[in-house]
């Protein structure tokens, strides 16, 4: 099964996401030092998918509200 472009691109972000976040652990950890951009990418990534799941939610929420016909 093929998987989209938009799904790639996803997977990818969420793959760097992770990287950065196990970077900044490991920094604060005291194994490696700050790398530059790990901060705030794991700081914009953390606040994208907070976004994302509000979303989520408020068109779930709707949803039940309206009824799925109103799609």
């Amino acid at each position: 099964m093929p998987v989209s472009l938009r799904h790639r691109v996803a997977l990818g972000c969420y793959a760097l996401w992770l990287v950065a976040t196990v970077l900044l652990i490991a920094h604060q950890l005291g194994f490696i030092p700050l790398l530059p951009g790990v901060e705030p990418g794991v700081v914009t990534g953390a606040t994208v998918f907070f976004a994302l799941g509000v979303v989520q939610l408020l068109r779930r929420g709707w949803r039940s509200l309206v009824g799925d016909d109103a799609s």
